[in-house]
């Protein structure tokens, strides 16, 4: 059979448009769904080019049931470009949804991935019971902290952000927690979604640094011609910077917490000195002729609280009762619980028995938190505390208070035993397995019950319930779930993850 030149043109260019409809039709979308100032930008890419965009969303009937059977209604919304994507703005309460609702789309009948409906940022957790650590958070610029989910095991996400030149906002795999850092001067609410347990925001405030960088000697007198002078800084923070608005006189170096000075000229020059937290300090430098009467120069050094560079720890915890019907932990009676932290902090946030509480600060510098038990209460008690030093650096720390009974109805038959165990600071030596029994197998089914990954009751016998638990943390933690509390597992216990 004989084809003309033409004919097999044309069936060649009928088969590359074949093969290229073909390519495009197994192009699976990406959909993303973003709360931006109370509305929600649906963003569509990697999908077929010029193709009609299908939003499939939950009947507001069903949406919300606890059953099983949830009816999807489905939408055009507009069409794809060139290059296979979609934008569109709706409000966020345009189809009638919740925050957490699963919705996806179609294009060309092939589906995304579900994706959560964003919970709108200026509402609470009327879309969820979900119960985070912060809510307000105060901070300044180069700060971050963490928040996790206190009633939950649900993987986080990161909803909204209402203004992301104020604060950045992502989510931290490693410790199942969300990071807000302070980028400006400013305010931006968070909106945080997981999955069934529902949305919460955070509010949050970034102020500029209060906190300056101080020196060994200020001002400093150089007399032209002496050798090199070394001069300390003192924090907070690190990585520090110079910069010199007169090289000409003056050459100055850090390396570092070292400041290395060196006069050329007769002269006057202020240094700005910053650390990679944004908190700056300045330096009077005067360079004298050999002779000139200078001030006796004292090396200052720094006061208790100026070196923020390590992470703020507690120094001391204690915890008491009223002793309601002379019971420690009886109904009714408020428990108080007293500490001290090793340097100046701001944002202290105390949880007992997953309740936010208030929390007040002595004249002392101890800060004192307390809860009143409603006799439903599980023992030991969690107690979580948070805070954050100058520098952005966070300390926390999972405490249990009690011992492990159940606070019964009759409170006649309740002892008033105390224990205290600081499950973040716990060090454990031992291989610990299946069966392995100890004062290190309870302090480790304490702080897996902290982290939300066990569910028993504090024994001290590594059973089956603990080496789940154990799997479940090694998974959290990137390791390989062995079950068993071995090197890699114990350095990350003894670290406080």
């Amino acid at each position: 059979m004989k084809y003309s030149k033409n004919t097999i043109i044309i069936i060649s260019m009928f088969s590359i448009l074949l093969s290229t409809k073909l390519a495009f039709a197994v192009a699976i979308p990406n959909l993303s769904l973003t709360d931006v100032s109370s509305n929600v930008n649906i963003s569509v890419t990697g999908a077929d080019p010029n193709a009609m965009v299908r939003f499939y969303f939950p009947n507001t009937s069903t949406a919300n049931n606890t059953s099983n059977t949830v009816t999807y209604t489905s939408i055009d919304i507009g069409q794809t470009n060139s290059n296979g994507s979609f934008n569109v703005s709706v409000g966020s309460n345009s189809y009638g949804l919740n925050g957490g609702t699963s919705v996806y789309v179609s294009v060309d009948n092939v589906n995304s991935a579900s994706s959560l409906w964003p919970a709108p940022i200026n509402q609470s957790t009327s879309n969820g019971s979900l119960s985070l650590s912060q809510q307000n958070v105060t901070m300044v610029i180069g700060q971050a902290v963490n928040i996790f989910p206190m009633n939950t095991s649900n993987t986080l996400t990161v909803q909204g952000n209402s203004d992301s030149s104020v604060v950045s906002a992502y989510f931290q795999s490693s410790n199942d927690t969300v990071v807000i850092t302070g980028l400006n001067v400013g305010s931006s609410t968070v909106s945080i979604c997981a999955g069934t347990a529902g949305c919460n925001s955070v509010s949050v405030s970034v102020q500029a640094p209060t906190q300056t960088i101080t020196f060994s000697q200020s001002p400093v007198y150089f007399v032209l011609g002496q050798q090199v002078q070394t001069i300390s800084i003192y924090g907070p923070g690190s990585g520090y910077s110079v910069s010199n608005p007169n090289r000409d006189i003056l050459s100055a170096s850090i390396e570092g917490t070292n400041l290395t000075l060196q006069g050329s000229a007769l002269g006057q020059v202020t240094l700005s000195i910053c650390a990679s937290s944004w908190i700056c300090g300045s330096l009077l430098v005067n360079i004298v002729s050999p002779g000139t009467a200078v001030p006796n120069q004292i090396s200052t050094p720094p006061s208790a609280n100026s070196n923020f560079s390590q992470s703020p720890q507690l120094t001391s915890f204690s915890v008491r009762s009223n002793n309601v019907m002379n019971l420690f932990f009886g109904a009714k009676s408020t428990v108080s619980i007293s500490f001290s932290i090793n340097q100046t902090v701001n944002n202290v946030l105390v949880k007992i028995a997953g309740q936010q509480t208030s929390v007040g600060q002595g004249t002392d510098g101890t800060y004192s938190a307390s809860y009143i038990l409603t006799g439903k209460e599980i023992l030991p008690l969690p107690v979580v505390i948070s805070y954050t030093n100058p520098s952005g650096l966070i300390g926390q720390n999972y405490l249990w208070i009690g011992d492990s009974a159940t606070l019964p109805t009759n409170p006649t038959s309740v002892s008033s035993t105390n224990t205290i165990v600081p499950t973040s600071k716990a060090t454990f030596t031992k291989l610990l397995t299946l069966n392995s029994i100890g004062a290190e197998v309870k302090t480790l089914q304490q702080r897996l019950k902290a982290d939300g990954v066990y569910i028993g009751p504090i024994t001290g016998t590594f059973g089956l319930l603990t080496e789940a638990a154990v799997k479940k943390y090694q998974s959290k933690n990137g390791l390989s779930q062995a079950g068993v509390v071995g090197p890699s597992t114990r350095a990350l216990l003894n670290k406080g993850i």
